[in-house]
C-alpha cells in the first residue's frame, strides 16, 4: 500500500463517514476546545477576513453546540507572547472546566480578548492538556483547531499516542491547512481514535466545528508491533540534503538527497528537516510507502542587483532566496513571506506537489529622466520602499498602492501582481 500525504485527506474522508452514522455529543463528555492563535492566523482568507477573525466566530458558538450540562474548557497556543519571542510554551487554560451553559460567556470574552501572535506549539498544548481534565472524567476528548503544522519542539503524533494510552481522543481541524499541517493533524487524530475535519477555504469553519464536537471516538491505532515490517519513506523532491529523524528517539536513520529519494525504517513516526525547520509528525506504517511532497514557489518578473529573502511566516527563518540567477526554491509546504529590499509580501501559502508562482511588480525609469533630490517608490502613506540611483533605474516590489515620485512629480501606480510601469521623461 503506497501512503501519500498530499492525498491523505482521504483518510480524513473515510473517518468522516464513519463518525457521522452517530452522534456523540453527549452530556457526559468533557470536552477541550484547543484554539491556534499563532502569527499565521493573522492570514487573510479571500473575503477579508483574518482567519483568526473566523476562528473567533465559530469558538463563541462552542458552548451552544453542545448539551448545557456537558463539560466544556478552552485552551489558547500562541496568543501571550509575540512571534519575535519563539515562546514554545506559549500554551494556556484560557478557560477551565464547567458546564457549557454557565461557560459559554467566558469563552466568548476569552476569545474576544486573545490576540493571534505567536508559535505553534502543538505537542506542547497537548501534554498541557492531559492535566486540564478534572480527575473524576470519564470520557476525555480534545477537538483542536489549528491552521498550521507545529513550530516548536516535540512531534505532536508521538504526543497523541501517549494521550490515547490515557483513553483521551483528540479529534482535529485543519483550518485551511497546507498538505504537511494536514498530514500532521490527521495523524494525530487517528492515533488517539479521533477524526480529521477539513475546512479548507475558511467562512465554513463554525459548520466543521460542529461536525467535530458531534464526532464518536474510533479504533485507536495500535502501535506497531516491535518486529514488523519495515516501511519506506519517499519524498518527491531534494534539491539539498534531508536528514531523517526518528520522532521518538531524536536519532538520524536516513537522508534523502537527489540521489537517493527513498529510505527504508521501520514502522514509526519520523521527521524531516528542511533547512533549520522540520516537517514532524510522518507517520511510516509497516509494508507501506509513505510519500512526502515538497512545495515550489516561483517569482517571475523579478529583476535587482539584491535577493528577496523567503522567510517563514512564524518564524521568521529564511528559507532561501530569489535573485537574478535564481528563480525558484523548493520549500516544505507552509505559509511564508517574501522580503524586498524595504516591503515584503506576506503570508504566501506554498502546498505540496505543485508550485506556487507569484509575478513581482516592476517599476522601470527611463534613462533619459533626470532629478536633483530624489526618485524613489513609496507606500500610500509615504513610506519610502524603494530609491532610485545612478545605477539603478530599474525596482521590483510586491503589489500594492504606491506613488512613483521623482523630485515634485508624482505618478499613483495601483500595482497587481505582475504590473509593470515605466516611467517616461515628461513631454
Amino acid at each position: 500500500m503506497h501512503v501519500r500525504l498530499c492525498f491523505a485527506a482521504l483518510i480524513g474522508c473515510i473517518f468522516f463517514s464513519a463518525a457521522h452514522a452517530q452522534s456523540c455529543n453527549t452530556a457526559d463528555r468533557s470536552v477541550l476546545l484547543i484554539l491556534d492563535a499563532s502569527g499565521s492566523m493573522n492570514a487573510r482568507l479571500p473575503n477579508g477576513e483574518t482567519r483568526f477573525e473566523v476562528a473567533r466566530r465559530a469558538v463563541k458558538g462552542v458552548a451552544s453546540f453542545v448539551p448545557a450540562k456537558a463539560q466544556v474548557a478552552l485552551r489558547l497556543y500562541g496568543a501571550q507572547s509575540p512571534a519575535r519571542a519563539k515562546n514554545c510554551q506559549d500554551s494556556a487554560l484560557a478557560v477551565r472546566f464547567g458546564a457549557a451553559e454557565a461557560n459559554g460567556n467566558a469563552i466568548t470574552s476569552a476569545v474576544d480578548s486573545a490576540k493571534a501572535q505567536g508559535f505553534t506549539p502543538i505537542a506542547f498544548s497537548l501534554q498541557q492538556a492531559a492535566s486540564d481534565f478534572p480527575g473524576d472524567v470519564q470520557r476525555r476528548v480534545i477537538v483542536l483547531v489549528s491552521d498550521g503544522k507545529e513550530t516548536c519542539q516535540g512531534d505532536p503524533v508521538v504526543t497523541a499516542r501517549a494521550l490515547a494510552a490515557q483513553k483521551i481522543t483528540v479529534h482535529t481541524v485543519g483550518f485551511v491547512v497546507d498538505t504537511a499541517a494536514r498530514g500532521q493533524l490527521q495523524n494525530i487524530a487517528r492515533i488517539t481514535g479521533g477524526t480529521y475535519f477539513d475546512a479548507p477555504v475558511g467562512p465554513e469553519l463554525p459548520d466543521t466545528l460542529k461536525k467535530a464536537l458531534n464526532a464518536c471516538a474510533q479504533r485507536v491505532a495500535a502501535a506497531p508491533p516491535a518486529k514488523s515490517k519495515p516501511g519506506r519513506l519517499r519524498t518527491t523532491s531534494a534539491v539539498y540534503p534531508l536528514p531523517v529523524f526518528d520522532s521518538e528517539s531524536g536519532k538520524e536513520v536516513g537522508k534523502l538527497d537527489r540521489v537517493t529519494r527513498e529510505v527504508t525504517v521501520p514502522a514509526g513516526i519520523y521527521e524531516v528537516q528542511f533547512g533549520s525547520a522540520r516537517w514532524k509528525g510522518i507517520e511510516v506504517r509497516s509494508g507501506e510507502i509513505t510519500t512526502i511532497d515538497p512545495g515550489e514557489l516561483r517569482l517571475e518578473n523579478y529583476v535587482g542587483l539584491g535577493r528577496v529573502l523567503v522567510l517563514d511566516t512564524e518564524t521568521g527563518e529564511p528559507f532561501g532566496h530569489f535573485d537574478a540567477a535564481n528563480s525558484a526554491v523548493t520549500l516544505m509546504p507552509g505559509l511564508y513571506d517574501l522580503k524586498f529590499t524595504r516591503s515584503e509580501w506576506p503570508f504566501i501559502k506554498v502546498d505540496g506537489g505543485k508550485p506556487t508562482v507569484l509575478k513581482a511588480v516592476r517599476v522601470n525609469l527611463d534613462g533619459a529622466i533626470k532629478w536633483k533630490k530624489h526618485a524613489r517608490v513609496v507606500t500610500k502613506d509615504g513610506t519610502e520602499v524603494f530609491r532610485f540611483d545612478a545605477v539603478t533605474y530599474r525596482a521590483t516590489l510586491p503589489p500594492g498602492e504606491y506613488v512613483v515620485e521623482i523630485d515634485d512629480r508624482q505618478i499613483p501606480f495601483n500595482a497587481p501582481q505582475g504590473e509593470t510601469l515605466d516611467v517616461k521623461p515628461p513631454q
